[in-house]
């Protein structure tokens, strides 16, 4: 069934509103009745907001097998307001019905008890996943344990997510176990950072072992777990100094912006590096640092040196952070802009250009309005998807509409999900 709100627009939108042709027709018919729609002038702000309704609706009642799974995946950020067409579809025995009701059991949307003792012992991993994810209450530890070595991957992720969230102190070593022996990287790093939030000097001096065998990825969660309050006042603050003069890679800029974070007593010497990374780091250390560095006037200065300096593409995330302060605001836009309109002669070009794009359209500046709308016709499926994210946070609802029935089915349901949560947030 449709939803009120969606039936009073099919209503009053005249003949063949894209919503009804969202919610029954094809995608050739949605593209043509937007379209047509743009043209008489018939999608302002709210139909174009009951369009991308209509759209993840239809995506996730299609949705079918693993890929439709994955797809209906992305729609966590929207779930509240598909919460009804969420839990029509998850009465289903598909493993898209199980990953939706993953999402409703972490809305709170349903009831977990009943989940666990229903899917506990199914021959389904997904289902068990969705038991997995239920097992919240403290006399569920020995389930939860049991499930972290679960032969589908699916159904450790889901138990320690849930760890994650009780930090039963009771579980750390068998998430430190799962920490050192998970073969998915996904697993790995959920079950160091719930051992994190678990805390203790056992955990830290753990991670510590882990530390030196592990790759960048797995480090940067360890980091995470040694930031956690639990870990860092029990030996972490002094883990996060030693990794971050571990000379280089991604864990160890984050390190250093923990600490800079910390007002702790190495926040400044944390600071100093972050502002070495910046300027002669490798572009993924640059590019990090950049992003995630505390501002103050000294980084600040070696922001604005990069957005000189830099690559083009790290020339953009730098003026990107200097557009938020307001004595920089005007250059940064400006050359912002210089970027966006520069020839481009490459693909490096062409991605700057579209990342300089979305910048301005984050900051506000209606100027890149026309190139946002060329943009919906790209090649590139991220380029059209930064494009559309760009013309609704420009407020251009209507022609940001073209791309919510693009070829592609998950930068549709992606877009229409970006729209719904989009009237969750402050303008």
């Amino acid at each position: 069934m449709v939803h009120a709100a969606l039936l009073e627009l099919l209503s009053g939108c005249g003949p063949k509103p894209p919503v009804r042709t969202a919610l029954s027709g094809n995608l050739a018919e949605l593209k043509r009745d937007i379209q047509s729609a743009q043209q008489a002038g018939r999608l302002n702000r709210g139909k174009v907001v009951d369009l991308a309704q209509a759209v993840a609706e239809r995506e996730l009642t299609s949705a079918e097998g693993s890929n439709g799974a994955q797809r209906v995946r992305s729609l966590r950020s929207c779930a509240q307001p598909l919460r009804s067409a969420m839990q029509r579809r998850a009465r289903g025995t598909d493993e898209v019905a199980a990953e939706l009701t993953l999402i409703l059991v972490e809305q709170h949307a349903a009831n977990k008890t009943e989940l666990l003792h229903a899917y506990a012992r199914s021959d389904n991993g997904a289902w068990r996943a969705v038991a997995a994810r239920a097992a919240a209450r403290s006399i569920d530890t020995d389930m939860r344990k049991a499930f972290f070595a679960d032969p589908d991957e699916r159904v450790r992720r889901a138990a320690l997510y849930t760890a994650l969230e009780v930090r039963d102190a009771g579980e750390l070593e068998a998430l430190l176990d799962a920490a050192r022996v998970d073969p998915d990287p996904q697993s790995q790093s959920l079950a160091i950072r719930a051992a994190g939030a678990i805390g203790s000097e056992r955990a830290v001096l753990a991670l510590k072992d882990l530390w030196a065998r592990a790759d960048d990825a797995t480090r940067m969660a360890i980091v995470d777990a040694w930031t956690a309050q639990a870990s860092f006042t029990t030996g972490g603050a002094r883990e996060l100094e030693i990794a971050s003069e571990s000379g280089g890679g991604l864990a160890a800029v984050s390190a250093c912006a923990s600490l800079a974070r910390s007002a702790g007593a190495q926040s400044a010497v944390a600071s100093a590096r972050l502002r070495r990374y910046i300027s002669d780091g490798s572009d993924d250390e640059q590019r990090l640092a950049i992003s995630i560095a505390p501002m103050n006037t000294d980084t600040e200065a070696a922001i604005a040196k990069a957005a000189k300096e830099a690559s083009p593409e790290l020339r953009v995330v730098a003026l990107s952070r200097l557009s938020s302060v307001e004595a920089r605001r005007t250059d940064a836009l400006k050359a912002l802009r210089e970027i966006a309109n520069a020839k481009a002669s490459s693909e490096v070009d062409l991605r700057a250009q579209s990342e300089a794009l979305s910048a301005l359209a984050q900051a506000g500046d209606n100027s890149v309005k026309a190139a946002l709308v060329k943009s919906l016709r790209a090649p590139s499926a991220a380029t059209r998807s930064r494009a559309a994210r760009g013309l609704i946070n420009l407020g251009d609802h209507a022609d940001a509409a073209t791309a919510l029935a693009d070829d592609e089915p998950n930068l549709r349901s992606d877009l229409a999900c970006f729209v719904l949560a989009h009237e969750t947030q402050p303008h």
